[in-house]
């Protein structure tokens, strides 16, 4: 992926910070609103940079949190978007 949206990369973040533990792929998808496809293409780029850490859960599950490089982005753009557009949700 060349150009991210930093638009879906501030939601990307959001969800995860908000949520507060790690998730399934399948809820991190339909919360930032995403086909499945494009969806795996900025899981990768998070992956990739990592701001995005591949845990597994007590049964075994693949889950996914913000790693502490992800969670220092969620309050640099995110915090930063929310105060130039005046609390508009991302």
């Amino acid at each position: 992926m060349e150009k991210p949206d930093l638009y879906v990369v501030a939601r990307f973040l959001d969800v995860l910070y908000k949520n507060g533990q790690p998730m399934k792929k399948t809820n991190i998808q339909m919360q930032v609103g995403l086909n499945y496809s494009r969806f795996t293409d900025y899981l990768d780029w998070f992956l990739a940079r990592g701001l995005v850490v591949l845990k597994t859960d007590d049964g075994g599950t693949e889950v996914y949190g913000l790693s502490p490089k992800g969670l220092d982005s969620y309050h640099r753009l995110v915090d930063w978007i929310r105060e130039m557009m005046q609390g508009m949700k991302i």
